[in-house]
């Protein structure tokens, strides 16, 4: 037998040629049955291969499903089998002789016909669910029904099997043509529940998903509290949990009704004119639901075992753990980028610091020496920066203009290419109005012509069905007069037949009203008359009533239809009108379209040019105003050096004086600042030591908790943040058991190796879910339908029974007769 690359998860090209292609139970739950025999076979559609699910959730609810297929006659009670032998045994598989056809002389393929075995066995098998599930459909009734065993049985019939389905189909038609294989395991044994917990460890073991079966609810729990608690299970529960209690019995005759009334019945005399005081039967109470499928509404999957509690507690505490090296990475890439900085801005300083020391005592033995020439030359060099200033304030004057007079005639460029673009978008705006009404007037236009097609052939058909109309009303009519007739004439008889009655009655004597003498002859045929009159009064009124309705029905049938025909013929015509004037619409709007795309065009250009020109005119005027700002920089600069020239002239004896003591003072404070530096620089370079190591230690971890470098990737940690909290937030509701576990059920299903329900559970929750090993527990208890349920979505199979009650004719009894038989 094939295996998945992953035990939940089989790949497509891996799965078995009988897989089956299952439609969902609630997709079938919507195809009409009712009407059509045999029932429509459902189109097979191929299973999507998801990839496997990593979320398990607590308890999850799955939908019941409706599907309106018929139901079959319930099942008789198990009949006891006998004790079977204290010591567990697998029932070996023989060989079979070839089977050979009489009539053709020929030899069948391996010795048997199982397609048409099948058919006519399981054929009449799903006629008879289906007849079932309609009656239960006909009562309203909000339980599954037997249509979790209808689609078992069909994947079954036409071969949509997970397995083998010719092992499959031996095991139920011709157990005894079986061979020796791991596909079907017969097991006998006292010890059932031994048997059962060592084929789910076999399963676990090989790395396997297994199905586990029980007769009922109560077996399948208790067979799952036997199990280890570090199996991730699953148990299937069907609610409600017990059938609905049985009343207590029929209301009595005369207690308050709902409306809050007692229930008043005319008195009956027997043939001798006594009061007939016998009670009439009272009603029975509706029959209480038998088998579970008459009361289960839905079912759902829950968690068992400590398995599922660990794995949540160990991943929230690894994504919390996860979070927090998120979290510590931007501090630390903030801090190193803190760390560099600011030593980049300190090395700065100091190094401009000590240049300043140094350039200092250059300058002050310098000032020593030429501080006599340098008033001289500061002299000299204000007198040079006069002429030099009114030489610059001369040339300045014409750039100076020219850049204002550019700047004028690019602000009037840009005011007309701003008019330009208003116009060019008012032209765009009637262009997609205009082509907005084109759009509507086409559909408009569309409209009308279905409706005066629409129109035509209604009342064309009407036209043809008022005459018949008419003649039915004039016919109900006549025969409503009729039945009225009869009615009256019914009556009247009934009134002499009641007359001729009360006369009798007070021809009769003390004695005989008594009932103490015999009462006169006749009384007896008078009162059968009367009441067979009463009878024919009440037939006639009924038919009289019958009458008249359909009269009327068909008077109020023949006035529609006169009405439509009456207002038809306008809305034809305003149909048509509608059109032309849409058609009119229709052509005007497609020359206007033309003239505004025109329009548009010609101001989108006009709006162009104008906004080059008025570009290359700013440019224009900037270049101007470049030039003369640079004409202005060197007046000021000029003004400026004459005035520093003229200082110097004042501070140059001064800082002679000065410049000895300074220059001494000056190198002493460049040696305590160069070592002050060096020292200051050390300590920095192994803070920012530090802080790489931490950034590097932190982003690695950022790296393998989300598989990327968080530097390439901005949004990569928020992602992982935002995902990892939500996470977090699920396990924790699953662990407080809260709703957070609602429509998890699938999850639950594709990571769980164990799942544990009853037939009926599992049809409803696993119906797309694939198993490699179905386990039967009281396998003697189950029906074929039943197993079938597990069996078509398992690749192997695995019966266990023997030690309490069975089906007389189960598949397992089937099964174990044959292996008995083979000796």
């Amino acid at each position: 037998m094939k295996q998945s690359a992953e035990p939940n998860e089989p790949h497509e090209d891996e799965r078995s040629p009988h897989a089956p292609d299952l439609v969902p139970l609630a997709e079938r739950a919507a195809e009409p049955t009712a009407e059509v025999e045999p029932v429509a076979e459902p189109v097979a559609e191929p299973v999507t291969q998801d990839e496997p699910v990593s979320e398990p959730a607590p308890i999850a609810q799955v939908e019941p499903v409706a599907e309106p297929v018929a139901q079959v006659e319930p099942v008789a009670e198990p009949a006891p089998v006998a004790e079977p032998e204290p010591v567990a045994r697998t029932a070996p598989l023989p060989e079979v002789e070839p089977l050979v056809d009489d009539e053709a002389g020929v030899i069948l393929e391996d010795g048997w016909d199982g397609a048409n075995l099948v058919e006519s066995t399981y054929g009449a098998l799903t006629e008879g669910f289906e007849e079932r599930e309609a009656r239960l459909r006909e009562s309203s009734s909000e339980a599954v029904g037997w249509a979790p065993y209808i689609a078992a049985v069909r994947a079954f019939r036409e071969g949509r099997v997970a397995g083998d389905w010719e092992s499959l189909a031996r095991l139920l038609v011709a157990p005894g043509s079986l061979t020796s294989g791991d596909d079907v395991q017969i097991v006998e044994t006292r010890d059932e529940d031994a048997a059962v917990r060592a084929a789910v460890q076999e399963s676990l073991d090989a790395g396997q998903r297994a199905l586990l079966l029980a007769p009922d609810q109560e077996r399948a729990a208790e067979l799952l509290r036997s199990m280890r608690d570090d199996v991730f299970a699953l148990l299937i529960e069907t609610r409600p949990a017990t059938p609905p209690a049985e009343p207590d019995g029929p209301t009595p005759r005369g207690e308050f009704g709902s409306n809050g009334t007692v229930e008043f019945r005319p008195l009956s005399f027997d043939d001798e004119g006594a009061l007939d005081m016998t009670l009439p039967d009272l009603p029975n109470p509706a029959e209480p639901p038998r088998e579970p499928e008459e009361w289960v509404r839905d079912a759902v999957v829950r968690p068992v075992g400590e398995a599922w509690r660990q794995s949540w507690e160990t991943e929230a505490r690894l994504l919390k753990r996860g979070l927090m090296w998120l979290e510590q990475w931007p501090r630390d890439a903030a801090a190193l980028r803190a760390v560099q900085d600011e030593n980049t801005r300190r090395r700065a300083e100091l190094e401009a610091e000590l240049a300043a020391l140094t350039k200092e005592i250059e300058d002050a033995g310098a000032a020593e020496a030429a501080a006599e020439q340098g008033a001289v030359d500061a002299e000299a060099a204000a007198e040079r920066l006069i002429t030099v200033q009114d030489e610059a304030e001369a040339e300045l004057a014409g750039p100076k203009a020219e850049a204002e007079r550019r700047q004028a005639v690019a602000d009037a460029a840009a005011a007309d290419a701003s008019d330009r673009t208003r116009d060019a978008d008012a032209a765009q705006a009637r262009c997609a109005e205009l082509h907005a009404r084109d759009t509507t007037a086409q559909a408009e236009l569309q409209a009308a012509r279905d409706l005066e097609a629409s129109l035509t052939d209604e009342l064309e058909r009407a036209k043809e069905a008022l005459p018949g109309v008419a003649a039915e009303a004039e016919r109900l009519t006549a025969a409503d007069a009729d039945a009225s007739g009869e009615g009256h004439a019914a009556y009247y008889r009934l009134v002499s037949a009641e007359s001729a009655l009360s006369a009798m009655k007070r021809k009769m004597t003390l004695g005989q009203r008594m009932h103490v003498a015999s009462p006169p002859s006749g009384l007896s045929g008078m009162r059968a008359e009367v009441k067979a009159r009463a009878r024919e009064a009440d037939e006639a009124a009924r038919r009289a009533q019958e009458a008249k309705d359909a009269a009327e029905k068909a008077g109020r049938r023949h006035q529609e239809l006169a009405a439509f025909v009456s207002d038809g013929g306008t809305r034809l015509a305003h149909a048509r009108e509608a059109q032309e004037r849409l058609g009119t619409e229709l052509i005007w709007l497609a020359s206007e379209r033309e003239s505004a795309a025109a329009a548009y065009q010609e101001q989108a250009r006009l709006a162009a040019e104008s906004v080059d020109k008025a570009t290359q005119m700013s440019m224009e005027a900037r270049v101007a105003q470049q030039a003369a700002r640079a004409i202005e920089e060197r007046v000021e600069a000029a003004r400026v050096a004459r005035e520093e020239a003229l200082a110097t002239v004042g501070r140059a004896k001064a800082a002679a004086e000065a410049a000895a003591t300074h220059a001494v003072e000056t190198r002493s404070a460049l040696e305590r600042r160069t070592a002050e530096a060096e020292r200051e620089l050390a300590s920095r370079e192994r803070d920012l030591e530090t802080a790489v190591e931490a950034e590097a230690r932190s982003r690695e971890n950022v790296r393998e908790i989300c598989g990327a470098d968080p530097v390439g990737d901005p949004e990569l940690i928020s992602t992982h943040q935002t995902r990892a909290m939500a996470r977090i937030e699920r396990l924790t509701a699953y662990l407080d058991g809260g709703a957070a576990a609602d429509g998890a059920a699938e999850g639950l299903l594709r990571t769980a190796d164990l799942v544990v329900g009853t037939p009926l559970g599992a049809g409803l929750t696993a119906a797309e879910e694939e198993f490699d090993t179905l386990i039967v527990a009281d396998a003697g208890r189950l029906t074929d339908a039943e197993l079938l349920v597990g069996a078509v979505r398992a690749r192997r199979w695995i019966l266990v029974g023997g030690a309490g009650p069975e089906e007389e004719d189960s598949p397992f009894a089937r099964a174990r007769a044959a292996s008995l038989t083979w000796g």
